[in-house]
């Protein structure tokens, strides 16, 4: 059976049903905005609650791989983000949980689970146990176990060693294949039971035997989000009664019974310390494109209409948590955002170019030229004569916005330049290229930066990456040399090295012809009066580091 066209069917079966069904305006707080220049800002994930009021925030910070960073209320400004990941190298990181222990656990979704106890890191792999090596999910319960939901089912460390979890029940839905061991999220209620959302059916499990979350007849599918408030009362969001045309919606369980909440889904769900329910996630779950972070008042919680109020709108909302004075952070594809009752705080600006000054000490630009001719003795082929030589930066800067290169300059000191011999024979040694007496300085300014996306650089809102932000690029300038200014292009890497736009490093090499500028010493054109004859054509490589 195709399972992917058996749930598009369901989805599809879904939007269809809740089409008819009237959703209601909302209303909405009166907001101001304010922007930092200082977060993580791409796909926020998970958001946790840390020690001493900090912030633990996961997800990917690129199209590829991902970070973990921590937020530092007590210090100032972009000290108050830390990457914590940066020393494990790239990976896809998903969640993250600081234990009681004040150990943090990282969870990925290409390499398992790594944990980090102030001077070391331990890499957990199914080797060493773990049910699977894709992980989307980290709770520690009551006695101090660590649990992680992966895509083959739970998996409990005492700190010593695995118990896996696998296939808990027959699914009731889903009668074949494993969606019931591709696990989304974990709770532990106050009775010591754990909730157990999964892409299949959702579960309790009291420690000795699993039992599917019944309603209606019908489990509980693909639930993302669980959550107990201060009542003991279990919410939840997923889908139930597919077979009568039921839509999905925030449920919540008091015990015996099951009622449905509201049409809106949820990602995930928090409770605040005035008691308001906090939800991001879709308004109604079989149109995932439209999502919100909403509120739902403490002093209607359980009546048959609950107030919801809808903070902000918009294609994607993910990660949720409160802060200990009392804000709600929330994350989406686009970043992080802290939410204090007046002001929304984006802590990185989607808007307007930001400029990073060149680190002139860290970038390096080499050149190479190669005579026409190889050099032989007998049958062995000594090389075409190739020499480099080393030029410094004087100074520069380049103009980023939402992560792409938009434009830029540097000076190059052509008094600093270095030839570099391979050795001291006569055909591998060639004379300067450049008048540098003359013409000390040379200049290059970006006039077009082109991505792989047809030059398209603007980031999508719709909650996915399909843009790549960092990565192959072409470059089209102008290059003053000599007193001679010309337009060129060259093919570049761009890489954000911390992951928080602090650092970006372009990687390039140009490809010119010298003649064009005049300089004409040794020319392959003159190579029938000159005899023996230097390439036309020199090569730049680049390594250009800039900070914000």
């Amino acid at each position: 059976m195709n399972y992917s066209r058996v749930y598009a069917l369901f989805l599809l079966s879904v939007f269809l049903t809740s089409c008819r069904q009237n959703q209601t305006n909302v209303p909405k707080d009166n907001i101001k905005s304010e922007i930092k220049d200082i977060g993580p800002n791409i796909m926020v994930r998970n958001i946790k609650k840390g020690r001493n009021g900090t912030i633990l925030i996961a997800g990917p910070n690129n199209s590829s791989f991902g970070d973990v960073f921590r937020y530092d209320p007590s210090k100032a400004g972009e000290k108050s983000f830390t990457n914590l990941s940066s020393k494990i190298g790239s990976h896809i990181f998903w969640d993250v949980l600081e234990d009681r222990r004040g150990n943090l656990w990282f969870t990925t979704t290409d390499s398992g689970v790594y944990n980090y106890n102030g001077k070391t890191i331990q890499h957990f792999t199914t080797t060493e146990g773990l049910a699977n090596n894709r992980v989307t999910s980290v709770y520690e319960d009551k006695a101090g176990s660590i649990w992680f939901g992966t895509e083959g089912g739970l998996s409990r460390y005492d700190g010593k060693m695995f118990r896996n979890f696998t296939s808990p029940n027959t699914p009731l839905f889903y009668k074949e294949g494993h969606w019931n061991n591709d696990i989304h999220t974990i709770l532990e209620d106050k009775t010591g039971k754990l909730w157990i959302g999964t892409r299949g059916d959702a579960f309790v499990y009291d420690g000795k035997k699993f039992t599917t979350l019944i309603h209606k007849g019908e489990p509980f599918l693909d639930v993302w989000a669980i959550m107990e408030d201060r009542k003991g009362t279990i919410w939840l969001s997923g889908y139930n009664g597919f077979k009568v045309g039921r839509t999905g919606g925030l449920y919540r369980y008091d015990g015996s019974t099951f009622t449905k909440v509201s049409e809106r889904g949820a990602y995930a769900i928090i409770q605040d310390k005035k008691g308001n329910i906090w939800t991001t996630g879709p308004v109604n779950p079989a149109n995932w494109t439209v999502q919100a972070l909403s509120r739902y008042d403490a002093g209607s919680l359980y009546s048959n209409e609950p107030l919801v109020t809808e903070i902000r709108s918009g294609k994607s909302f993910l990660g949720l948590s409160e802060a200990n004075d009392g804000s709600i952070w929330f994350g989406d594809a686009t970043g992080v955002y802290r939410y204090d009752g007046k002001t929304i705080t984006d802590f990185y600006n989607k808007e307007g170019q930001k400029k990073y000054i060149i680190d002139t000490k860290q970038s390096v630009v080499v050149w190479q030229g190669s005579m026409l001719l190889g050099g032989w003795e007998g049958t062995k082929f000594l090389g075409d004569g190739s020499n480099t030589g080393d030029v410094d930066l004087v100074k520069g800067e380049l103009l980023i916005e939402n992560r792409h290169l938009m434009g830029g300059a540097v000076e190059v000191d052509m008094n600093t330049i270095e030839q570099k011999f391979d050795d001291q024979r006569q055909h591998n040694k060639l004379p300067p290229f450049f008048d540098v007496k003359k013409f000390p300085v040379s200049t290059f300014v970006i006039t077009k930066v082109e991505t792989g996306n047809d030059g398209n650089t603007k980031v999508p809102n719709d909650g996915s990456i399909k843009v790549t932000t960092e990565g192959n690029i072409k470059v089209t300038g102008n290059l003053t040399m000599e007193g001679i200014t010309k337009a060129v292009t060259f093919p570049a890497k761009m890489h954000f090295k911390d992951g928080m736009d602090g650092t970006v490093e372009v990687n390039g090499t140009l490809i010119l012809d010298r003649t064009d500028w005049g300089i004409d010493y040794g020319s392959e054109k003159h190579f029938y009066q000159s005899g023996d004859a230097i390439l036309d054509d020199v090569k730049f490589f680049m390594k250009i580091v800039a900070k914000k």
